[in-house]
């Protein structure tokens, strides 16, 4: 497992005197419960639990009583309940039985001591029906794939990342981090990806997890759709948001379908909710505050760039071409072509005075 930034918001997490909860949200397969075992490790006692499975589901579904279901938990998993303030619980998948999710609560206000992480996908979409959620009772935080400084160090390019924080750049860097800039808008930050990329630098082992992952993205979200007609919707969406990518689309036979407008904007906003799409109204007036015209047309951003080229096939005209403004950079997704700005800013300002410094400081994540 190579570094994610996260850990360390994690550690901050769990160094809280006031410290609740933590939900873990994040699209499937963007690293949760690798970074959450990751983080476990620094702890005398880790707790996995996966309520996708039997065992694990049974624990909750036995025990209604926070002070059974906590003692039930350590006998279990053969832990020591005496060491549960140096305990780190892990309660993955959690969607699986909604009734944990009311459980967070009881262990916030009995078992303060206790550090509990819940994390689960499609989170979002089962808030909305009857679930009794602890509303201020637990903390969220977000995951998201790979970003540009976690890729480079993943590829052991150590020398490269320093230069990459590093304001302002040498002028000698700005070559090669637009290199490793154009292989990363080429594979993506999928966790996965990046790790088989790291090991073998070969861009044709990647075909197979990409299929995987967009499978079993189809396969995941359709399970919670509230027909069968809405599971066709928004298998046709995901297929259809990597070609529609960076323009603004209308909902109303989106990706050249015969779905009209309600059932289109459904899909789309339900896999908003699973992190795997952004839509982005425009904000129309010019006055604060900026308020976002839910009127317009929305600019359409998928989960990452390496899903998006494979799907539509076009990663050998990415690798072959020196400048991707030529390939529609825009399509990448704002958040890429933020990073090539900064290293285009770090690059030419090389002076050091305050005000570039602080305007160079701005493009980072």
């Amino acid at each position: 497992m190579f570094h994610r930034e996260i850990i360390q918001q994690l550690d901050n997490w769990s160094q809280k005197p006031s410290r609740k909860p933590l939900v873990l949200r994040g699209a499937r397969q963007a690293g949760k419960t690798t970074v959450v075992n990751t983080f476990g490790q620094q702890f005398q006692q880790y707790i996995y639990l996966n309520l996708e499975t039997q065992a694990d589901q049974a624990i909750f579904s036995d025990n209604r009583d926070i002070d059974a279901l906590v003692q039930s938990i350590f006998l279990q998993k053969d832990q020591k309940f005496a060491q549960r303030q140096h305990t780190l619980l892990f309660i993955d998948e959690i969607q699986a039985f909604p009734g944990a999710f009311n459980m967070l609560r009881y262990f916030y206000e009995q078992y303060p001591e206790l550090r509990v992480i819940a994390a689960g996908s499609l989170l979002e979409t089962i808030f909305n029906r009857g679930l009794s959620f602890p509303v201020g009772r637990v903390e969220f935080m977000v995951i998201r794939p790979v970003n540009f400084p976690e890729f480079i160090a993943a590829i052991g390019q150590g020398e490269a990342l320093k230069q990459l924080e590093k304001i302002p750049a040498s002028d000698f860097a700005h070559t090669r981090l637009m290199q490793l800039f154009h292989i990363y808008a080429l594979i993506g930050g999928m966790p996965e990806i990046v790790d088989e990329y790291a090991r073998s630098k070969d861009f044709t082992a990647l075909s197979e997890i990409y299929d995987r992952l967009i499978t079993s993205y189809i396969d995941d979200v359709e399970k919670y759709a509230r027909n069968s007609h809405l599971q066709q919707v928004i298998g046709h969406c995901i297929r259809a948001s990597f070609a529609e990518a960076g323009r603004r689309i209308k909902f109303q036979h989106f990706g050249r379908s015969a779905y009209g407008s309600k059932e289109v904007g459904e899909a789309l906003r339900t896999l908003e909710k699973t992190f795997l799409l952004s839509l982005l109204y425009p904000a129309t007036d010019t006055r604060l505050p900026l308020i976002h015209d839910l009127r317009k047309s929305p600019r359409l951003q998928v989960l990452d760039t390496g899903l998006m080229n494979y799907s539509l096939r076009i990663q050998t005209d990415i690798l072959g071409s020196d400048d991707l403004n030529m390939l529609q950079l825009a399509i990448l997704s704002e958040p890429l072509f933020l990073v090539a700005l900064r290293i285009a800013f770090i690059s030419l300002f090389v002076r050091g005075d305050t005000d570039i410094q602080i305007c160079s400081h701005s493009f980072r994540y």
